[in-house]
């Protein structure tokens, strides 16, 4: 009777020991696929699981789509795929990641608005003259480290001159990047002050500002998710007279020149599926910036500001996202004209209210979506033999958005606002396309707005 409890025991423990075996893999290799021009090194700094590494059964599809989307929002592929298979040993596995790099070398035309957006172009007579045209030359991935080096030359309602390079892994362990630009502008057509919410602008035969502008900077990142950065930038600005006397405010004193030197301390916590247009995951950014040094007196201040995004997947196909941005400057301070932006630049804007701008030192900015994915396909284009352009990832979804915003303004009274101090809104109905190169179109039709209806159009990523 003993001999069969002890059999029975070993047994039991054999079983459940086989058991445990079989809930855990082993990697045996982690494989590239497609990858012909980006270094096996460069990728393998965004993975967190190596040749070697004991997962369990059950975490193994999860582990390898959050690797998957830390390599697409290299922004070096059109698609990334991931997968893994038994090997024939038991228990043992391999991951492969299929690519299909992007075209590095891009050399295109610049055709662009001069104005904020398409709405604030169109409301101001939509004309050709308010456009402006060039190139733009970019080897992204240079050398396959994901460098990147720009040169863009346009004309038009401006004239700009830009060289930019940047390198994300300058160490050995990746974790150190550096940036640099220099710039030069001139404008011949100029937006001198804020009245009634909406941008004055002074068109004219001659300059009426030109600009130099170099910045370096370095980025630090610690760990998968989380990047510092630090930036110092020189600023030289001259205008002329004739904007000097029409707004006094628009540098300090009604000088028509402008030096300062612009230090910036950021953080960022990225955790999104696909940075571009994210559908799942979290974004946390804080930044300070302090302008003065070279300025002195005529300017000298600081300024925080800070971002928060959350996106989450419903079920069903359907998406939410809440994001909440917010600006404080520091008081008690003769802020020049030139140097205060509210609400209406960029992506900081409540739906609805695209061809105002709300001039402000604080403000804090929510907005919100709820969005069905349509269509999500990858579509053949098989006469174009360049497989950079062959495959076309197109997404389709239609959204709900609801806005939100409160700016404030220290003199309301100076520049007639109607919308700053006080809450305002927007909501309404969008459409929205998503397909390769990061390219995101918005079309929204506001249903509660600043008073001017008509359908909204934008270029560009989630903020």
């Amino acid at each position: 009777m003993k001999i069969l409890r002890l059999t029975l025991l070993f047994t039991c423990c054999l079983f459940f020991q086989q058991k445990a075996k079989a809930q855990y893999v082993i990697i045996d290799s982690v494989q590239f696929k497609g990858n012909e021009k980006t270094r096996d090194n460069i990728l393998r700094r965004e993975l967190d699981i190596f040749p070697g590494d004991t997962l369990q059964v059950s975490e193994i599809d999860s582990r390898v789509e959050f690797n998957r989307r830390k390599l697409i929002n290299t922004n070096l592929f059109i698609w990334v795929k991931g997968n893994s298979h038994t090997n024939k040993e038991p228990n043992h596995i391999t991951i492969t990641f299929e690519f299909l790099e992007q075209w590095y070398l891009l050399g295109y035309p610049i055709f662009q608005l001069a104005d904020r957006n398409l709405n604030d172009w169109w409301a101001r007579g939509a004309s050709l003259d308010r456009t402006i045209y060039g190139a733009h030359l970019i080897h992204n991935n240079f050398r396959g480290r994901n460098e990147r080096l720009s040169f863009k030359a346009e004309t038009g309602f401006t004239q700009r001159i830009e060289l930019g390079y940047s390198n994300p892994y300058l160490d050995q362990k990746k974790t150190l990047g550096l940036g640099a630009a220099l710039t030069y502008t001139t404008n011949k057509n100029l937006a001198f002050r804020t009245i009634n919410d909406t941008l004055n602008i002074l068109n004219s035969d001659k300059i009426l500002r030109e600009r130099w502008s170099g910045a370096l900077s370095f980025r630090k990142r610690l760990r998968f998710y989380d990047f510092h950065f630090a930036e110092i930038r020189l600023s030289h600005t001259k205008i002329a007279d004739t904007i000097s006397k029409l707004n006094p405010n628009y540098y300090y004193k009604g000088s028509n020149e402008q030096k300062f030197l612009q230090l910036t301390y950021a953080f960022s916590y990225d955790f999104r599926d696909f940075a571009p247009y994210p559908l799942r995951g979290r974004k946390i950014d804080i930044a300070s910036n302090y302008y003065s040094i070279l300025a002195q007196e005529s300017l000298n201040y600081w300024d925080l500001r800070a971002s928060v995004a959350y996106f989450f997947d419903l079920g069903s196909n359907f998406f939410i996202s809440a994001q909440w941005k917010g600006k404080v400057t520091q008081a008690n301070k003769n802020i020049p004209y030139s140097n205060i932006q509210g609400l209406g630049y960029g992506g900081d804007n409540v739906r609805g209210y695209e061809l105002n701008v709300i001039d402000g030192t604080n403000f804090l900015l929510s907005k919100n979506t709820i969005k069905y994915q349509l269509f999500n396909k990858i579509i053949p284009i098989r006469f174009i033999p360049y497989k950079q352009f062959n495959q076309i990832p197109i997404s389709l979804y239609p959204s709900l958005f609801f806005d939100f915003a409160y700016v404030y303004q220290a003199n309301p009274e100076v520049t007639n606002s109607r919308f700053s101090n006080r809450w305002i809104y927007g909501m309404g109905v969008g459409f929205d396309i998503v397909t390769y190169y990061n390219f995101v179109c918005k079309l929204g039709v506001p249903l509660i707005n600043s008073g001017k209806s008509g359908l909204v159009v934008s270029v560009g990523r989630e903020f």
